[in-house]
């Protein structure tokens, strides 16, 4: 087992979704750009004129993804089999810490059900940069979370 403190390259990031059968699916070789991946929180200013600094309110979070890669045959009948659909699907991207994931590193995901998951909303090509982007929204109840156990 490595140390898994410090920092560490983008090369140890994996990434894996739910194929048209329900499994998770690494497409690590299709992806080259994962976007900026946690939640974000919506805010209110509650600020009243007596106070002293700036005050919010948290509101409801969002954790919506964008990932993208150099086209390619194979991701592409993936990623457009799924855009689209209703069905939530389940989402892992591992961090391995100085080397490859293992038990204990960051990732970030969630494992879907019926009433939650991520839903691909938006799967588009462009051929002149030989390119493809996903949109990833949150569908359901349940937020993604950071956690250190892959999810299945």
């Amino acid at each position: 087992m490595t140390a898994l403190t410090g920092r560490t390259h983008a090369k140890y990031i994996k990434v894996y979704i739910d194929s048209i059968a329900p499994t998770l699916t690494d497409v690590t070789a299709y992806v080259n750009t994962v976007g900026t991946i946690g939640l974000t929180y919506d805010t209110q200013d509650v600020t009243a004129f007596s106070d002293g600094t700036k005050n919010i309110v948290i509101g409801q979070p969002t954790a919506a993804l964008t990932i993208g890669g150099p086209f390619d045959s194979v991701g592409h009948t993936l990623f457009n089999a799924i855009n689209g659909s209703a069905v939530p699907l389940s989402l892992d991207i591992q961090i391995g810490m100085r080397g490859a994931w293992e038990t204990g590193a960051p990732q970030f995901g969630i494992t879907s059900d019926a009433t939650h998951g991520y839903l691909m909303s938006g799967y588009t090509v462009d051929m002149q940069a030989n390119t493809w982007s996903a949109t990833l929204d949150v569908y359901g109840v349940t937020a993604p979370a950071w956690g250190t156990v892959a999810e299945t």
